[in-house]
């Protein structure tokens, strides 16, 4: 609060004013909630979960997963974008076949 305090002793009448209105209509809340995801984003994928190399402000985000349940990750390059994806859809494809290749069979009972 030290540094918001010496920001408000400098600022004149009419600047206290407008910052008020700003926060009773809170674009105030709005920014700051803007900036702490700004900042979570920076932080967040600092490296590419396919060849560990870190990931610089190029990099590819891919949003994934259930409606419930999002998941992001950031990428260094294309190719571990592709990789990745791919990834994804053999493991839904071995899933599938799981769940084809094994079909329920009910013996009946002998009388």
């Amino acid at each position: 609060m030290n540094k918001l305090s010496k920001i408000i002793d400098d600022l004149d009448e009419n600047e206290l004013e407008l910052i008020k209105r700003d926060l009773e209509a809170g674009h105030i809340e709005k920014l700051i909630n803007q900036k702490i995801n700004e900042k979570k984003e920076q932080d967040f994928n600092k490296v590419c979960p396919v060849c560990q190399t870190p990931i610089d402000e190029d990099s590819l985000t891919l949003i994934f997963g259930p409606k419930g349940l999002r998941r992001k990750a950031s990428f260094c390059a294309l190719d571990c974008l592709q990789y990745f994806v791919n990834k994804i859809k053999a493991e839904r494809a071995q899933g599938e076949d799981r769940l084809v290749s094994r079909p329920i069979i009910r013996r009946e009972r002998e009388p």
